[in-house]
């Protein structure tokens, strides 16, 4: 797998996110899709699960339906390649997505993860819990850094809920994709329901609310994936 810079916070730069999305499409004006951006993203999330876990084992990812889910089924796919037994759980099929390129990054995960990936659509507490406790390390792509509100929507909210209530007596890791989900990567303030994660692999730059005191209980170790620069 090609590597993936991931850089110290303080050795990348600092946008808004109003600024990230720009900067997105200026990289796909200038020639690099969004599709592009998001197979590395989901190779960065997979390498720092690897350098964490550096022997093979049981991964959960919750994949939202939008762009961060994405990145998700991208990092899915390819830990099903190194011989992870992968479950994502996904509040729609594939089929169903409607953000792209996430769509077809989900299709095209499905196709070639064949056995090492198993797929739960609005899955049932029970088997959502089941997965994280059997769990080496749990992979957050709920909610991106679009999202900045006090309350999260359910299904998610439940199931972020469910994830850190199970996360205090499992040892699972928790790697976020972009931003734990709940948390506003503008402003460092968390919803209700938020993701209580190890590790925050952030792509592009850094964004403020990631580099807030108050955040940091929810983002743990903060990294910048230069998914540019690849």
């Amino acid at each position: 797998m090609e590597q993936i810079a991931l850089a110290a916070p303080d050795e990348a730069r600092v946008l808004d996110v109003p600024q990230v999305v720009e900067l997105e499409q200026r990289i796909a004006a200038e020639g690099t899709s969004l599709a592009t951006l998001m197979s590395r993203a989901g190779r960065a999330i997979a390498q720092a699960v690897e350098e964490r876990f550096p022997a093979a084992g049981r991964a959960t990812v919750l994949a939202g339906a939008g762009n961060n889910g994405g990145d998700g089924w991208v990092a899915a796919e390819l830990l099903a390649a190194h011989g992870w037994q992968v479950t994502l759980a996904t509040p729609k099929a594939a089929a169903d997505i409607s953000a792209h390129p996430a769509r077809e990054a989900a299709a095209e995960a499905i196709e070639r993860a064949e056995a090492g990936l198993t797929v739960l659509v609005n899955p049932e507490p029970a088997a959502l819990e089941g997965a994280l406790a059997e769990s080496a390390v749990v992979i957050d792509a709920l909610l991106g850094t679009g999202f900045d509100a006090a309350e999260v929507r359910e299904p998610l909210a439940g199931w972020i809920g469910l994830h850190n209530s199970v996360k205090e007596r499992a040892s699972f890791a928790t790697v976020a994709a972009d931003v734990p989900s709940g948390l506003s990567a503008q402003r460092g303030t968390a919803a209700r329901a938020c993701i209580v994660a190890d590790e925050t692999i952030t792509m592009l730059v850094a964004k403020p609310g990631l580099l807030a005191p108050a955040a940091a209980p929810y983002t743990g170790r903060v990294r910048v994936a230069l998914i540019d620069r690849a």
